[in-house]
C-alpha cells in the first residue's frame, strides 16, 4: 500500500486496550476505513480511536492487517450481542493521569495501573474526595475521557470510561479531504531553530 502525499492526514492513535497514544498518518479514508503509517503500529492491539486532524472527537476502528509500520484500520465495529457481560482482558499499564470533578473542581494526580477498552483502575492519595462522575486526562490525548467511579477501596477506585467517539455518521472522506485543502492553504508560519542544550 502506497501513501498518496496529497491524500494523506495527521492522526492521533488512541490503543483502547492500554490507552497509550502516539501521531500517525492516515491515508486511503473511506467509509470503510482507512491505513495508518506510523513506526509504533505493531504495537496496537485491536480497537482503536482515531483523532484526525481538525476533527474534534475520536473515530472507533478495529485493526484487521498489518504491513510494514502500517496498520489498516476497519470502521465497521463488532456489535456484542444485548445482555453480553464479556470480561475484557485488563493489561497493565502505568500512566499518569490528571482526574477532575465534571462537577465540582476537584482536580487530582493519580496514575492508571490497568486498563482495558471500557475501564481502568487508579491508584493514589485521596480518590475518595473525588466525586463519581469524572473526565479522565492521559498524556498525548488532548481530548478527556468521560468517566464513572464504579468502586473505592484503599487507594485505587475502578472506572468505566466513556470514551468521545464520534457520534454516528462518521467524517466523510470528502469532509477530510476538504479540511486538508483548508489547511494547506493556510498561511505557513517559519519554523523557529530549536536550540540544545546539549551542542545540538
Amino acid at each position: 500500500m502506497t501513501m498518496d502525499a496529497d491524500k494523506c492526514i495527521s492522526a492521533l492513535v488512541v490503543d483502547l486496550a492500554d490507552m497509550s497514544c502516539f501521531e500517525a498518518t492516515a491515508y486511503d479514508l473511506t467509509e470503510n476505513g482507512c491505513w495508518i503509517a506510523s513506526d509504533r503500529v505493531d504495537l496496537l492491539k485491536e480497537e482503536v480511536g482515531l483523532r484526525l486532524a481538525g476533527f474534534d472527537k475520536l473515530v472507533r476502528g478495529t485493526v484487521i492487517a498489518f504491513g510494514d509500520q502500517q496498520a489498516q484500520i476497519s470502521f465497521r465495529t463488532k456489535r456484542e450481542a444485548s445482555g453480553e457481560k464479556r470480561r475484557e482482558i485488563r493489561r497493565q499499564v502505568w500512566i499518569t493521569a490528571i482526574v477532575c470533578g465534571k462537577t465540582n473542581s476537584a482536580t487530582m494526580r493519580c496514575r492508571i495501573v490497568d486498563a482495558s477498552r471500557s475501564g481502568c483502575r487508579l491508584e493514589g492519595d485521596k480518590l475518595d474526595r473525588l466525586p463519581d462522575d469524572i473526565e479522565v486526562s492521559i498524556p498525548g490525548l488532548d481530548l478527556p475521557i468521560s468517566a464513572e467511579i464504579v468502586w473505592r477501596k484503599n487507594n485505587q477506585a475502578g472506572v468505566r470510561l466513556t470514551w468521545p467517539f464520534e457520534a454516528s455518521p462518521k467524517p466523510k472522506p470528502e469532509d477530510v479531504l476538504e479540511r486538508m485543502k483548508e489547511e494547506d492553504e493556510k498561511p505557513k508560519r517559519k519554523r523557529k531553530k530549536k536550540i540544545s542544550a546539549f551542542g545540538g
